[in-house]
């Protein structure tokens, strides 16, 4: 085997010591999983493997990213602050478009009402329409609670 692209996989736990042992190896990425744990030792092919090759997963670690293994180490707790971060920027940013959104639509449907005659008629129409549904529905179960209360209370 002389590619192996595991890459955009969702893969997670550790990467396999065994890899070590592929001799024919030329390409390896790894990259944007969930994998965990320390790389495995750079030997034979897989010391011709750069950074690029692990990247996007951020629990992995090793010499060659730059990060320690120790267990002195949290890296649940920096990934849990991140978390937070993205969590609260992604909350702002979908506020943020939801309400640029709902001005544009708003004012778009307000500018074609404005130019548009026919369609402002029709909106009044419907809206008067709805008004007046409600009023009647309202006031007939108005008149319906009162007239079947007197006549349990006749009873």
């Amino acid at each position: 085997m002389e590619s192996l692209d595991l890459s955009h996989n969702n893969l997670s736990g550790e990467i396999p010591n065994q890899l070590v042992e592929l001799n024919t190896l030329e390409v390896f990425s790894v990259a944007y999983n969930n994998l965990s744990g320390s790389i495995p030792e750079p030997k034979a092919q897989f010391e011709t493997f750069i950074e690029s090759s692990y990247e996007g997963n951020p629990l992995l670690c090793g010499p060659l990213l730059h990060k320690s293994c120790s267990k002195t180490d949290s890296p649940s707790t920096a990934s849990d602050a991140d978390e937070g971060e993205d969590r609260w920027l992604d909350t702002y940013v979908f506020r943020v478009s939801f309400l640029v959104s709902y001005a544009v639509m708003l004012f778009t449907t307000l500018f074609v009402l404005y130019i548009n005659p026919y369609w402002r008629t029709t909106w009044f129409s419907f809206v008067g329409k709805c008004i007046t549904t409600c009023r009647y529905l309202i006031v007939g179960n108005f008149l319906m609670y009162h007239i079947s209360r007197q006549c349990a209370y006749l009873s």
